[in-house]
């Protein structure tokens, strides 16, 4: 199994994901997840989620914005009703 980064702080602004990494407390304006990297995100993306090629994002919060998806793959696991 790939290791994973663990950021626990929370995370705002644009975001630039290079390495697999978890972020357990992140309210992103945007966030751009590298070529073949994972992403575990716990939180909300406000405006521009971006993908790169064989790049994975397990979302466990909201997007309120669009995703631009150049061959990655995105899962959102939204908890309210």
């Amino acid at each position: 199994m790939d290791k994973f980064k663990t950021v626990t702080q929370k995370i705002t602004g644009r975001v630039i994901v290079k390495e697999n990494t978890q972020f357990n407390n992140i309210d992103a304006e945007s966030v751009i997840v590298e070529r073949d990297v994972i992403a575990r995100l716990y939180g909300n993306i406000q405006e521009l989620l971006i993908l790169k090629t064989g790049a994975v994002v397990f979302l466990h919060g909201i997007l309120y914005g669009d995703v631009k998806n150049d061959g990655g793959e995105v899962h959102i696991f939204n908890k309210e009703n």
